[in-house]
């Protein structure tokens, strides 16, 4: 057996290992993303800028941003689109970065949508990327952009150890304690929403004061976003979707587009 397919079954390995024990290493995330209904009133009326602050600087930012345009050159300038499937694999290549997509099928069903391992002593030499292929595509590609986000955040952010980063659907509201997880869904919402859009999204009047927030999202904002998201992703609520993955994806548009919004009112970004 050659070099490669001997890693490639370490990885494999270490793959199932972590998933079947998905359920205590991701306990309280996991609890968080069966509750999707508390998820979104929590979600919708937080003022995300003040969540910010308090978690993740501005200069932090700045320098997450720089590192991410080392693999998205175009981040923020430019929309970028979800790459096909094939070509995940390519990108995690190119970033000497283990990578698997598979349906999971364990008893914590679709709320997992994937992982990041850092490097594992022996075990691993090169950190690892996990998304759960069962879900939508264009889940599946917010999944794959969140966890590279977490392969630059920890050069920069610098996690004390080795560990596991679990990304539970509906789960959103931890991570907004967390700078590594935010820091990884801010890559997310750059993505999404390049600087021009996302100041004719989020054009907040002069009116409405001079200290920055992101709290409720306006109407206008919102019919703006889900179809933004519906063009971009293929996403779309309501009878298309199991109720469980439309709570889900619903809870992380939200979550991300106030994210975006509170990156370009307080960081002006």
């Amino acid at each position: 057996m050659g070099a490669w397919a001997q890693n490639s079954s370490v990885v494999e390995s270490l793959v199932e290992e972590i998933l079947a024990t998905a359920p205590q290493m991701g306990r309280s995330e996991l609890e968080a993303s069966r509750k999707p209904r508390e998820e979104l009133r929590r979600l919708a009326h937080l003022d995300y800028v003040r969540v910010m602050r308090r978690t993740l600087g501005y200069h932090e930012m700045r320098a997450v941003l720089g590192e991410a345009r080392k693999v998205w050159p175009n981040l923020n300038r430019a929309q970028l689109r979800s790459p096909a499937p094939g070509q995940y694999a390519a990108i995690a290549s190119g970033l000497n970065v283990h990578f698997q997509a598979t349906p999971y099928g364990g008893p914590e069903g679709m709320a997992l949508r994937g992982f990041y391992v850092s490097k594992l002593g022996r075990m691993l030499k090169r950190p690892l990327i996990y998304v759960n292929t069962a879900h939508h595509p264009g889940a599946v590609s917010a999944t794959f952009c969140h966890e590279v986000g977490h392969y630059v955040t920890a050069k920069l952010l610098k996690p004390e150890s080795d560990e596991v980063h679990f990304f539970f659907g509906s789960a959103h509201y931890q991570h907004l304690r967390d700078p590594l997880e935010l820091a990884a869904d801010a890559v997310v919402s750059l993505a999404a929403y390049p600087e021009s859009l996302a100041r004719t999204i989020f054009a907040v009047p002069w009116n409405w004061g001079l200290v920055a927030r992101a709290d409720e999202l306006p109407e206008q904002a919102f019919i703006r976003i889900r179809s933004h998201v519906k063009e971009l992703c293929g996403i779309d609520f309501g009878g298309a979707l199991p109720i469980g993955q439309s709570f889900d994806y619903l809870a992380g548009m939200i979550h991300y587009a106030k994210l975006r919004w509170a990156l370009l009112s307080e960081y002006d970004l």
